[in-house]
């Protein structure tokens, strides 16, 4: 079988899809994978079905279910709770948005909706009772419709806040949600029925510090919590909905008999019996929890199972919201848009699809959704930090296939900012998580609606008067920096730390970089003139010979850690020749300590304590490098002044003769109440352009501006040299091609 198992997956959506009485027919899109075998499987399943199961493929095939919509944007508004119409239509038509996210539609809702005595924020509605904001939501919904964008819910998945002692949430509410006017037919006497049990059997609960009675978990293994689910995406779709963001779907397996079978079945393929005994005490079938192997077990082999166990989870997790959104609603509504509401702080491993293989890592999802944690909303620039996102960006935007891509990052500050970071890496502008400022906080904050209002607007409308310069889009960049989503996957720790030591001071650089994927090298590696590998350890035998054509052809390389020094597999080898030293257009860097420095920001709210990298013009490490990168190089192709706290990103637009390069400036008055930039300029650019063109103009477009300003340029050896005036906040050096 495959290393990641797919064959599995297969079986398990089957199984499902039998367990709840739906006819398991095989689908060509569940063969994503090449190569695969036929299995062929007469399974009972908990419920005493049993149904015969043959799965043929042998190619990568993804039919329209499987896919997502093709619905391509980058202006969209977000509001936890459902916003009224006249906060909300006029931004619409103003801003020229797209879609809109708003409210909660999942079993937090139903559960809490009718209860009197929680904060309108954990049901993610208005309004006192169930049907009472079901109708605000279907007067609303149409309104935006009609003012020119998509409304798109948010639905909890997984985590509901209840009481089953008390009769609190979902467990008070379940009789009365079950009627032909609102879910439909009950899938069980009670909502213990569906819930995540602990490997005792009782509910799992826990209480978090904040929120309503305990947080309880649905069972994504679960059939009775799947039809829950369906029930209320059923509902959604007729309030007039097109589409869904799941949040809370980061839950695990739990200690039910459903997620015991599925988890055991995931193991054996993987673990010869033998090590699952010494896992489990000796006996890996009589082990009371499956997700807990022993104390007494090696650590290797218990690190090992974890990974697989987490690699399982998020399996489970996309098969799951694949089940109720991409196959049941879609069902009811072809073009029903989905994504999911994930994190990923400080690009660590905590990402919930992160055990994901490559071919289902977002499959079918119209865009992607990470919430970056806190303290992205501010900087402190004589620090060093200025919580901006390019690496993040960049990873999102790869990893998604340029799908659109959500950066929530919680800035309730800096507006303009998070609308053209994300501008310029191909992202959506903006979203929110809690509204724009209210009139009541005006006087404790200083910061009043309009200071939200005027900006965002006109960001966004300068967005998509300028959308044929962002998409679609090609970015230029002449360093490929090398992601290891296989450490990624298998949850190692210090995995990118090379890797965002030296992505922060190519960004202060301003050097021209985008990602690739360790998986990738094999049809990626040519297509830049210099890789970086920091400290890719697992390589297959394939893209080491890729990267030694790449080294063969001329192409530079910069290697770092021990990159080679095991297979795909994990499988330890000799370290390959070309990545253990430097020799002709091969450097190796070597270096001590990759770890940023845990610093205390004293231009925050609280003083948090940050991880921040020592910035460019304070590393002579860095310095030495970005010199000998150069020199490899034989130049970078942007040349320019601005100072680090710029950033830049430079594409080639697809349907217009133009290469559009994007400006991002940081530094602000962090004193202030509310945005306060500090513009900056003149900043002298040059860039190497590409062999097929030729400069008719160069103009300078911003938000603020009244018109685009045409600036003097020259051309000299390929190269087209020009002077920003003056950069506020984010504007774009359009060069337009003859």
């Amino acid at each position: 079988m495959a290393s990641d198992f797919h064959e599995y997956d297969a079986m398990l959506w089957l199984l499902a899809s039998a367990a709840m009485h739906v006819v398991a027919e095989v689908r060509t899109y569940q063969a994503i994978w090449p190569g695969w075998i036929s299995i062929e499987s007469t399974p009972t399943l908990r419920n005493g079905i049993t149904c015969n199961i043959i799965l043929e493929s042998n190619g990568m095939v993804e039919s329209g279910q499987a896919m997502h919509t093709g619905f391509w944007f980058n202006r969209i508004i977000e509001y936890w709770n459902l916003p009224t119409a006249d906060l909300v239509v006029d931004h619409v038509r103003r801003g020229k948005v797209q879609v809109v996210q708003i409210g909660n539609f999942g079993v937090d809702f139903y559960g809490l909706a009718d209860d009197p005595d929680v904060v309108r924020q954990w049901p993610g509605m208005p309004a006192l009772g169930i049907e009472e904001n079901l109708l605000l939501a279907a007067n609303l919904i149409p309104k935006i419709q009609e003012a020119g964008a998509r409304v798109v819910g948010q639905f909890s998945m997984c985590w509901h806040n209840a009481d089953h002692e008390t009769g609190k949430g979902l467990f008070g509410s379940w009789d009365r949600i079950w009627t032909p006017e609102l879910l439909g037919e009950s899938p069980a006497d009670s909502a213990t029925a569906g819930n995540s049990l602990d490997a005792s059997g009782a509910q799992h609960r826990r209480h978090i510090e904040g929120r309503p009675y305990y947080v309880y978990s649905g069972c994504i293994s679960n059939p009775v919590w799947l039809q829950t689910l369906k029930a209320m995406v059923r509902k959604g779709i007729d309030l007039g909905l097109d589409g869904f963001n799941a949040t809370h779907n980061f839950e695990g397996f739990c200690g039910c008999g459903y997620c015991a079978d599925i988890i055991r079945t995931h193991m054996r393929p993987v673990f010869d019996g033998a090590d699952l005994d010494r896992l489990f005490d000796g006996d890996y079938d009589a082990a009371a929890d499956a997700r807990e192997p022993a104390a007494t077990a090696p650590d290797e082999l218990k690190h090992r199972y974890l990974a697989i166990l987490e690699q399982a989870a998020a399996h489970r997790r996309k098969n799951a919201f694949d089940e109720v959104f991409i196959d049941y609603g879609r069902s009811l509504r072809p073009d029903l848009l989905a994504a999911q509401w994930y994190h990923k702080y400080g690009m660590r491993v905590n990402d919930e699809r992160a055990g994901l293989p490559a071919d289902l890592w977002g499959r079918g999802e119209d865009y992607i959704w990470y919430s970056q944690g806190p303290h992205r909303w501010g900087s402190s620039i004589e620090q060093g930090y200025i919580a901006d996102m390019g690496l993040n960006a960049r990873h999102m935007h790869v990893a998604g296939g340029g799908r659109p891509f959500v950066i929530n990052k919680y800035d309730y500050r800096r507006w303009r900012v998070w609308a053209g970071e994300a501008a310029a890496h191909g992202g959506v502008s903006p979203c929110f998580h809690a509204g724009p400022p209210n009139l009541e906080g005006e006087e404790t904050t200083r910061i009043a609606p309009e200071d939200y209002y005027g900006p965002i607007i006109r960001y966004q409308r300068f967005v998509a008067e300028h959308e044929d310069l962002l998409h679609p889009a090609t970015p230029i960049s002449q360093v490929g920096l090398v992601y290891p989503r296989r450490a990624e996957r298998l949850s190692e720790e210090d995995y990118l730390d090379a890797l965002k030591r030296i992505s922060e001071w190519l960004e202060d650089a301003h050097v021209l970089y985008d990602l690739l994927f360790d998986d990738q090298l094999t049809e990626r590696a040519d297509e830049f003139p210099t890789l970086i590998l920091p400290d890719i350890r697992r390589l297959g035998d394939a893209e080491i010979a890729a990267v030694k054509r790449h080294v063969d052809a001329g192409g530079a390389l910069v290697v770092a850690g021990a990159t080679g020094t095991m297979d795909a597999e994990g499988g330890k080898r000799e370290q390959d020749p070309l990545f253990a030293r430097s020799a002709g257009s091969v450097f190796r860097w070597q270096s001590s300590d990759w770890q940023p420095e845990s610093t205390v920001l004293r231009m925050l709210p609280g003083e948090p304590e940050m991880p921040v990298y020592p910035h460019l013009p304070d590393s002579r490490e860095g310095q030495a490098l970005i010199a000998k990168l150069e020199d490899m190089c034989d130049g970078f192709w942007l040349r320019t002044d601005a100072p680090w706290s710029v950033r830049t990103r430079v594409w080639r637009a697809e349907e217009t003769a133009a290469i559009p390069v994007h400006w991002i400036n940081y530094r602000q008055d962090e004193d202030a109440a509310m945005e306060t930039p500090i513009p900056v300029g003149p900043i002298r650019a040059d860039l190497l352009l590409p062999d097929d063109t030729r400069v008719d103009r160069v103009e300078w477009v911003y938000p603020e501006m009244k018109k685009p300003l045409v600036l003097a340029h020259k051309v000299v050896d390929g190269r087209v040299s020009f002077e920003i005036p003056r950069l506020i906040v984010y504007g774009i050096s359009v060069i337009r091609l003859k």
